[in-house]
């Protein structure tokens, strides 16, 4: 693994708009990439596919010891949560986090609910390869795993249409949505779009403002966030993606189950309520996102910290992960879990050690 210099391709920006991607500024970078060999890409697959495989056992754990509702999770959707689980409801996709050495990746966190920088790991970087290094290859069959798991989905559900929401007026979340409903309709979905605020809850079902009924719909929208705003909303008889139990993954708790379930694994760091003798750790809120309200300690003193609003619901202490510096750099891989399996992944980079909405994407290259 290592990170070169690259001339940016001459009208990028244009290129890049003209795939959908326009809320790049200040965020996407091509003066530079990292390159990896098939060895260090087969070592991020297969902690990938494995942290996949932990996390719906922790899950499992989770449902048979009763150890939840835990904190942001109402009480009273706990049958709704089981049923989901036990359904087997198909989730979509997820990301994870990893610090990586060239080694062995360390689990940093699961994005399993509302992952962000889909557009750009999958259609950008790969435009980008196409045209910078068309020799080399890329760990990136993003694109492909989505329009295979909208298939599945409708292979199992069957619905005459489904629904994509999230809230407009962030371009980000606009812009992504309409990529993955591009892949949805690619799979052969009938699809419509619809504003989170435009969905009436009407005696337990949702519909749109003109009165369509909404039987299964994607939302670019956290289920902590819907949990708080509308309790009977989450149990409303509609097919969510992702699903109710994702729930229970989409938040820093499952870093403790993992920790307790696993202690052993290569890829999971020590993790519990309280710092509890640990000198050197990450203190993240339970429900965060963008890097918020962390604090990392090492030997006893902070090392870095940020602000934010998150916090409420508690913290876990992480054991702090080694994050090699390149030019004063600190990348974090994102590699992606699409219909249960490693698919992709993207890098952001940051000049501090802790990973926030200011990092930028850089692409990536195998030789």
């Amino acid at each position: 693994m290592r990170r070169i210099n690259v001339r940016p391709r001459n009208g990028y920006k244009q290129k890049i708009e003209e795939l959908g991607f326009c809320f790049h500024e200040g965020y996407w970078k091509e003066e530079a990439c990292y390159e990896f060999g098939m060895a260090e890409i087969e070592a991020i697959e297969k902690a990938t596919n494995e942290c996949y495989a932990m996390c719906c056992d922790a899950v499992q754990h989770m449902i048979d010891s009763e150890t939840f509702p835990m904190d942001g999770i109402p009480q009273r959707l706990k049958d709704a949560i089981v049923a989901s689980w036990e359904k087997d409801d198909l989730s979509l996709y997820g990301r994870f986090d990893f610090a990586f050495d060239g080694n062995t990746p360390k689990l940093l966190e699961f994005n399993a609910d509302t992952p962000t920088s889909l557009l750009e790991c999958s259609v950008i970087q790969w435009d980008w390869k196409q045209e910078v290094f068309p020799s080399c290859d890329q760990f990136n069959g993003i694109h492909e795993a989505l329009v295979q798991s909208f298939r599945d989905i409708h292979g199992r559900y069957g619905f005459g249409k489904y629904h994509f929401a999230c809230c407009r007026e962030n371009l980000e979340d606009e812009e992504t949505l309409q990529y993955i409903l591009s892949a949805a309709m690619e799979a052969g979905l009938d699809v419509a779009e619809v504003s989170m605020e435009q969905m009436l809850l009407d005696d337990g079902v949702f519909r749109t403002a003109n009165g369509d009924r909404v039987e299964c719909c994607f939302k670019l929208y956290p289920w902590e966030w819907m949990m708080t705003e509308s309790p009977e909303g989450c149990m409303a008889d509609t097919v969510w993606i992702e699903p109710l139990w994702k729930s229970l993954m989409s938040n820093k708790l499952l870093l403790r189950v993992l920790y307790d379930l696993y202690p052993d694994s290569p890829y999971i760091l020590k993790c519990q309520n309280a710092p509890n003798g640990l000198k050197s750790y990450c203190k993240k809120p339970i429900f965060g996102r963008e890097g918020a309200n962390v604090v990392l300690v090492k030997d006893g003193s902070v090392l870095e910290q940020t602000g934010g609003e998150y916090g409420n619901d508690g913290y876990v202490y992480q054991e702090i992960a080694d994050i090699p510096c390149f030019d004063g750099k600190y990348p974090i891989i994102g590699s992606w879990v699409i219909g249960g399996e490693a698919a992709g992944m993207g890098i952001r980079e940051s000049s501090t050690r802790i990973t926030d909405n200011m990092s930028e994407f850089i692409p990536h290259i195998i030789k």
